[in-house]
């Protein structure tokens, strides 16, 4: 029984990442029709897209009432995002760091990290907490395009079709990512009860990569087109998305009780990402010497969460 649950989880991410790849490829082509740069594009449109599964795993969870699955999930991918995907990627191509941008955008997602602490203190998640991680998104996003601003890039038609077309995949990509994330969640569920695995540590471990994979794909094809601004940015986008709108999704909706470990979970990703900032601002571009730290970064994150 254990193995068919396995399977659901496996199966049901591989249709919330597939789903998301339309999602994206959609809102992409509507944000580039507005004229964005190709940082802002990350840092927003497309890093909502690749964070469907984890805000489709948000609301999923709290519904059911695994609180500890939303948080240990959107928050372990928003330190896998900027650690291991980023590492992993600079070991493909070295990437440029705009220090002002890293610094803005980094800084207000340990910011959001701190504030998820704080939120998560009472073992309680509220639909207040959901407005409150909601309205920082936003703040935050404003912040990064009017402190942050980089010149408008050239901007490429990649997808010859009508507004319509893709609105209408917009509608069918978050169906998908939604009943993907619902399967590959309470599926699980099951699976860590099975196990009598803590739900918290190891969402946090384990369901963070699957759902940080749209990530290191559309980020490597981005690199591939030499696409650097927008691969940083969506990293740094997502892990921001990740502790606001994902973590703040589900308990907007459906409030749900977390256990004890969460706050300080947030913490520690607090100081990971802390750390993976710092060293983006060490140096203007980053290489395999950089992805060796971040590397580091990412064990030692996740070995203190699992002590």
């Amino acid at each position: 029984m254990i193995v068919l649950w396995i399977s659901a989880v496996v199966g049901g991410l591989f249709v919330a990442i597939a789903a998301s790849h339309q999602t994206l490829d959609a809102a992409r082509s509507l944000a580039e029709r507005l004229g964005l740069s190709s940082f802002l594009i990350g840092l927003t449109v497309v890093a909502i897209g690749t964070d469907l599964p984890e805000i489709a795993n948000s609301i999923s969870a709290s519904a059911t009432g695994h609180g500890d699955i939303n948080v240990g999930d959107s928050i372990g991918s928003a330190v896998t995002q900027v650690t291991l995907v980023l590492a992993i990627l600079l070991l493909i191509r070295p990437i440029p760091s705009d220090r002002k941008l890293v610094a803005v955008g980094g800084g207000v997602t340990v910011l959001a990290l701190l504030v998820g602490a704080l939120l998560l203190d009472d073992r309680w998640l509220s639909r207040s907490d959901g407005v409150i991680l909601f309205s920082f998104w936003i703040v935050g996003a404003l912040a990064v395009q009017r402190t942050a601003h980089i010149p408008s890039t050239r901007q490429q038609k990649l997808f010859d079709r009508g507004s319509l077309h893709d609105l209408r995949g917009l509608v069918v990509g978050l169906a998908g990512v939604g009943v993907g994330a619902t399967i590959a969640v309470t599926a699980f569920a099951r699976v860590a009860e099975g196990f009598g695995m803590p739900e918290y540590a190891t969402s946090f471990l384990l369901l963070s990569l699957g759902t940080s994979l749209p990530e290191l794909v559309v980020d490597a094809a981005a690199l591939r087109q030499g696409e650097h601004a927008l691969a940083l940015g969506d990293l740094i986008g997502s892990s921001f998305v990740d502790a606001t709108l994902s973590l703040g999704a589900g308990p907007l909706l459906f409030p749900v009780a977390v256990s004890g470990s969460t706050a300080a979970g947030n913490l520690i990703a607090a100081a990971a990402v802390g750390a993976a900032v710092i060293l983006l601002l060490t140096r203007k571009v980053h290489g395999k010497g950089s992805a060796v730290v971040l590397f580091v970064v990412y064990a030692a994150a996740y070995t203190t969460i699992l002590v």
